[in-house]
């Protein structure tokens, strides 16, 4: 009898819900948008109400097409959810939604994060808690909420993120899983709750809005009657604890050990790799891994593929416009590929690997330049980002290979590009779902169809698409990112010295 699995992964724009069988194997899925609030300034927020309709809607469209595509209903083993990382998804005490869910893009507390950076709050939070806190991080978003809004803040009940507030839809139960737990107020050396931690951002009062935490493999809660007629459901079906999506990403992608970093070419460049011992650092953050004794340390910024969906929108409207967009812009990718400039591209449109407000820019352009040049340095740029934090992870490359997942991935020009940049043999598995089939694996180790994070990896990792890097395009690559480190420091100090920063 085949047994399934759903995992969903709940993003900054869409929901999916995916149907799977045990060996990975996608048998369908639903996905539904969730509309952000950009109303004020600094500000992402999402309706969290919203937020779990579209979610419910994406489950049952999901169920709905397994039926269809199985030839009779399909009912999941188990369930589990990924969403995306820190923000901040509040309840009162009642159990109700405290306002609007701040999303991970949203700045509002820079100011205040900068004020931690001038008093050495941050290199404490770094030592104790192994990351320095960000605008969009829980601790500054409850910081700047106790400063701006002290109302809201006192009724805080629950802090939950984007993954913990579905599954409480879907359960009632409140909770949260042991990678999510550390994204803000735990010891690093312990990889528990630490009061220190609360303390060091004036945040004492909420130690008891801390929710409980489970394995991400275990058993977190059961469908219940409510939610079961939201999303088609059976009432009492296992939902396990679940993952952040950024380790979601590389339990799919078939990373849970520390031979192999984990790629994300998304609205975020994710670059994660698991640790058996605790290191803290300034270019990485160091959180729980999937079970004690591991550690999950993870570079990131908010500069990845977003920036050629915007380049396409702004530059490339025509070829939106034709059934295959991306194969009008390869033709002129092809084109300048004997055509080497020396443009380069900041990709720090939505934030960057600094801790100053940096903007993003075009470098060297000149009137003989054309779209495709433009559209190969919006590419470089995007893997130059990559490359400086995977530099700040593996700075004595330790690590050979890289598993390479995102929108981006599928396309070959930029994993090859990927490779060349990286220096590094890079993978991308043919699962297009790696953040929904890993939490899917977490499904079924809570109802016991996989007995551990090895045999589930075993079970569902398929074929890898292999690039390796070239020796020619290494080298120019190479020296485009000596230039690329060069000119964003030369960026921030002009953006310093004209009192911007």
């Amino acid at each position: 009898m085949t047994q399934y699995l759903l995992g969903l992964d709940s993003g900054l724009t869409v929901t999916k819900a995916v149907v799977f069988r045990t060996d990975g194997t996608v048998v369908a899925q639903g996905k539904c948008s969730v509309p952000r609030i950009e109303d004020v300034a600094h500000h992402v927020e999402r309706d969290m109400a919203q937020h779990w309709e579209a979610s419910a809607r994406a489950i049952r469209a999901a169920l709905e097409a397994a039926a269809q595509a199985e030839g009779n209903g399909v009912t999941p083993a188990a369930v589990a959810i990924a969403g995306h990382g820190d923000g901040l998804y509040l309840l009162d005490r009642a159990g109700a939604p405290l306002g609007p869910a701040a999303t991970s893009l949203d700045s509002r507390a820079q100011k205040l994060v900068e004020g931690w950076d001038a008093d050495g709050t941050t290199d404490r939070a770094l030592a104790l808690c192994g990351q320095q806190p960000f605008p969009a991080s829980p601790s500054a978003l409850l910081a700047h909420i106790r400063d701006n809004d002290p109302g809201r803040y006192v009724r805080i009940g629950a802090i939950l993120s984007c993954k913990d507030w579905l599954r409480y839809c879907l359960t009632g139960d409140i909770g949260t899983d042991f990678t999510e737990a550390s994204v803000a107020f735990t010891d690093m050396r312990s990889q528990s709750y630490s009061t220190q931690a609360l303390a060091l951002f004036g945040l004492g009062d909420l130690s008891g809005a801390l929710p409980p935490v489970h394995l991400p493999g275990a058993v977190a809660g059961h469908v219940t009657r409510e939610a079961a007629a939201a999303t088609g459901l059976p009432i009492g079906l296992p939902v396990a604890a679940g993952l952040h999506d950024v380790v979601a990403c590389a339990v799919g992608s078939g990373v849970t050990g520390p031979d192999v970093l984990a790629l994300v070419a998304g609205t975020y460049s994710i670059n994660e790799t698991f640790r058996t011992a605790p290191r803290s650092g300034p270019g990485w953050l160091t959180r729980n891994g999937l079970m004690p004794g591991q550690w999950n340390c993870m570079s990131i910024s908010p500069a990845s593929s977003a920036n050629l969906d915007w380049f396409v929108q702004q530059a490339a409207r025509d070829a939106l416009a034709t059934e295959d967009p991306f194969s009008m812009l390869q033709q002129e990718l092809d084109a300048v590929e004997q055509d080497p400039s020396d443009i380069l591209y900041l990709p720090y449109l939505f934030g960057s690997p600094y801790r100053s407000d940096m903007a993003g820019a075009f470098l060297g352009l000149r009137g003989w330049h054309g779209r495709g040049h433009m559209l190969r340095a919006v590419a470089e740029g995007i893997a130059f980002n990559h490359r400086q934090h995977v530099d700040a992870l593996d700075p004595e490359r330790r690590i050979a290979s890289v598993r390479l997942t995102g929108g981006s991935s599928r396309n070959p020009y930029f994993a090859q590009m990927m490779a060349d940049t990286l220096e590094r043999r890079v993978e991308v598995p043919t699962t297009l779902e790696a953040g929904a089939l890993g939490v899917a694996i977490c499904a079924g180790l809570a109802c016991g169809i996989y007995a551990d994070w090895e045999e589930a990896r075993a079970r569902t990792t398929g074929p890898l698409m292999s690039y390796e890097p070239g020796d020619a395009a290494a080298a120019r690559l190479r020296q485009g990112y000596a230039r690329y480190r060069d000119a964003a420091a030369a960026l921030i100090d002009l953006q310093t010295r004209a009192g911007r920063i």
